[in-house]
């Protein structure tokens, strides 16, 4: 259960919750920007924090001021810097600022409103200041996730994209094409898979994609959402068509383009697409061989090595 339609659900029986966001974070913090976690006054939690002693210390003030009735938005910073004193004690060197934000049943239209966008795959506004607290699909950056603007401790807003789910596009539905889309559910990717086979069990009994089809490879492109958190993998069962979707994407605007393939084959398209018109530059925009070298073998091990490379680039690591 998301920690949405856990509040939903809480706030429906008519409990009171704190929620906490990490608004701001800086470098080893336990805590990323984003992380949500919800204190409800029946005791029970939903989400996380950041984990750790830090996170057990505030659950138990958001407890101690349900059990007060104490409703107050307010923002709490932190600094885990070992024996400095001012800090948590925690030894990672990082800081994180958190935002609290009582909920009640007055807030139970705004939290529908979230679990319905995201029941039907819809981006909204998570906005909260210190006397505000709202949620809008209308006016939506996709670019960017999370914003924070401080000034001084009654002076500051959040805005959070609620629903930016990034998508992986499964071109060719194989074992390794299952064994990707597994994994990516897992790490919370939204999954496309698709073949130009009918009747593949491979595609046909998947579980874990949002959408499954069969389609005309020299139509591929039309089923890609450019977007900065779109990634392609390329794994069809024929060179040819291997090929024809690359030239068909790899000018796109997509955060990630990986091609399966051994380093002749590689080698081989590179030779024929430069011939065609596509530069090195371009060319260059492709992972290929698809995936970080661990030696993998077996479907899973090389779902491993893809999910990894993705989530290298995904993350902005170089």
């Amino acid at each position: 259960m998301n920690i949405w339609k856990y509040i939903e659900n809480k706030l429906d029986e008519s409990k009171a919750l704190y929620l906490m966001i990490v608004v701001e974070s800086h470098g080893s913090s336990p805590g990323k920007q984003g992380f949500t976690m919800a204190v409800c006054e029946d005791g029970s939690l939903a989400g996380s924090i950041g984990g750790g002693a830090m996170e057990f210390d505030l659950v138990e003030e958001c407890r101690g001021m349900l059990r007060n009735e104490v409703y107050t938005t307010f923002i709490k910073k932190q600094n885990h810097h070992g024996e400095t004193a001012d800090s948590t004690g925690m030894m990672c060197s990082g800081e994180q600022t958190v935002a609290f934000k009582p909920l009640t049943k007055t807030n139970k239209s705004i939290i529908r409103n979230i679990t319905h966008s995201l029941l039907d795959n819809e981006r909204g506004s998570l906005k909260i200041s210190h006397n505000d607290f709202g949620f809008d699909t209308t006016s939506v950056i996709k670019e960017t996730q999370y914003e924070f603007f401080f000034t001084e401790n009654d002076n500051w807003h959040y805005n959070e994209i609620i629903g930016f789910i990034s998508t992986i596009y499964i071109i060719g539905a194989g074992h390794v094409g299952y064994a990707v889309s597994k994994l990516m559910s897992q790490l919370g990717f939204n999954v496309e898979i698709f073949d130009n086979r009918t009747n593949l069990l491979m595609l046909d009994d998947n579980p874990y994609a949002n959408k499954k089809k069969v389609i005309d490879y020299k139509k591929t492109d039309h089923y890609i959402c450019e977007s900065s958190d779109s990634y392609v993998v390329i794994m069809t069962n024929n060179h040819q068509d291997d090929k024809e979707v690359l030239g068909l994407l790899i000018r796109k605007n997509l955060a990630y383009i990986g091609l399966m393939g051994s380093k002749a084959k590689v080698a081989k398209f590179k030779r024929a697409l430069i011939d065609e018109g596509f530069t090195e530059i371009e060319l260059d925009r492709v992972h290929a061989p698809i995936g970080l070298p661990i030696n993998s073998i077996t479907p899973d091990e090389i779902a491993v090595s893809i999910a990894a490379e993705i989530i290298k680039v995904k993350n902005k690591i170089i």
